[in-house]
């Protein structure tokens, strides 16, 4: 509601009616002559209200010695009936308007008399949302998982006023608007007007709100209570497990493989990574789908869950989680092209210093350097053969890399050292990858042939 201070001037020059009240003013729009005659409009401050209106006729020159008489229109007798009242002075005052009615005071001094008309209207309705059940819940049968439904009413008092001398009824129009909004920023807002709808059920209880605002800015509102329907997941962005995670990789052998710093092309197939997702609300099951065939099932989301990729490429994973009966909504969520695994690049150090002094700054690819190891966990299975100058064997491995220990430096894994030179390697490693000019995945069988300078000074 708007407040105002309203002045209305009459046809004598200065003579007027005021009233402090909550109002707009109308001149009036009946046919027969209304001169200056005024429609004062009022709004309650609250629904069905008691209301008390002053109005206070001031005299024209504001000298003492003016009479004045009131009266209100009598819609039986088409007259207007006087008020016991009769002032004389200045002004005057009637403070005890309390229904919508015609008002007409007569102000007279000496051989001077003039009439005044004016119209008071209380403005009143009542909005309420009219699907609630016993609690004051939306009712069950307009919310399900797609969708919910919002309906309000409102019960209006028409406005009109009288024509003076006549049963005509001036009707003023007055439309209302409706708003619908929620109380918490994670809730769609309702659309709609008269009957709303909320096309993305909530996750959270949420209360909404219908506000009904007439032209007049008069408003009421109602609110209604929605419980939880959906669940939201949320997967966000899966976490690379580098190999010195003591916890995915215990074994001691994961410290001499260096891809520890957490960039993309760092990382290749198969990789680890962990998922969290400890973000979602009213989910009582999730389902995980890792792009790659994979899935995990849960009924909590306490745990980080860890998964292997085998093969390079990008995924997609998916987060699918299910709301508490009764309704049990399915809903999804998706972190697409944040899981990148490249082809291998196997790469071996051409030197390495098996002394154990902890120092080698030619190929810093092991913490401890005794032991002669590649850099890249993506191949599984190699082959490997370690010849002297003679063409002996001092190092052979064939099996998974993960189990790989390196070569320590001694022959044949005696005791024994091999002396400093220069040592010559086969290697075959299998592999999955792209065939050159091929667009598709292959598992891929290569062999390397280098040379190995060991040093121990």
């Amino acid at each position: 509601m708007v407040i105002l201070f309203l002045t209305v001037t009459l046809s004598y020059v200065n003579a007027q009616l005021s009233s402090p009240q909550e109002h707009v003013s109308l001149p009036a729009e009946y046919a027969s002559n209304p001169g200056t005659d005024s429609v004062f409009i009022f709004n309650r401050p609250v629904y069905n209200s008691t209301m008390t209106i002053p109005l206070k006729a001031t005299s024209a020159d504001l000298t003492p010695g003016w009479n004045f008489v009131w009266s209100v229109y009598d819609m039986t007798t088409l007259t207007y009936s006087i008020i016991p009242k009769a002032d004389t002075g200045t002004s005057s005052t009637i403070d005890t308007i309390s229904v919508s009615s015609g008002y007409q005071v007569i102000i007279t001094k000496g051989s001077i008399s003039d009439t005044f008309r004016i119209c008071i209207l209380l403005n009143d309705f009542y909005v309420m949302i009219t699907n609630k059940d016993d609690y004051g819940e939306v009712m069950y049968y307009d919310r399900d998982c797609q969708s919910v439904t919002l309906k309000s009413d409102t019960v209006v008092f028409p406005l009109w006023y009288p024509e003076p001398g006549t049963d005509n009824r001036i009707h003023i129009n007055n439309k209302y608007a409706f708003d619908w909004e929620a109380d918490n920023e994670q809730s769609e807002a309702p659309r709609g007007g008269f009957i709303g709808g909320v096309d993305n059920p909530p996750y959270k209880d949420t209360w909404y709100t219908v506000t009904v605002t007439d032209n007049f800015k008069l408003s009421r509102s109602d609110s209604i209570f929605c419980p939880a329907i959906k669940s939201k997941p949320s997967l966000g962005t899966p976490e690379y497990v580098t190999l010195n995670d003591p916890v995915e990789y215990p074994g001691k052998l994961y410290k001499y493989y260096y891809d520890t710093t957490d960039v993309l092309e760092n990382r290749s197939a198969p990789g680890k990574y962990r998922f969290d997702f400890s973000g979602s609300e009213n989910a009582v099951w999730y389902k995980i789908k890792f792009g790659d065939g994979q899935m995990y099932e849960a009924e909590s989301d306490s745990d980080k869950i860890v998964h292997e990729y085998q093969l390079p490429g990008k995924y997609t994973a998916t987060l699918i989680t299910q709301s508490p009966a009764p309704f049990g909504c399915i809903d999804s969520s998706q972190v697409e092209n944040v899981i990148e695994l490249a082809v291998a690049n196997f790469e071996l150090p051409n030197v390495f210093s098996p002394n154990g002094d902890g120092n080698n700054d030619v190929a810093k690819l092991y913490i401890d350097n005794n032991v002669f190891r590649s850099n890249d966990v993506s191949v599984f299975i190699i082959e490997l053969t370690i010849f002297n100058r003679i063409g002996k064997k001092v190092h052979e491995y064939a099996g998974n890399i993960r189990d790989w220990e390196g070569w320590d430096g001694n022959i044949m894994g005696s005791n024994r050292q091999a002396p400093d030179g220069v040592y010559f390697y086969c290697l075959t490693r299998y592999f999955y990858g792209y065939p050159e000019g091929s667009s598709e995945m292959s598992y891929l069988k290569d062999e390397d042939r280098g040379f190995i300078h060991l040093y121990r000074e």
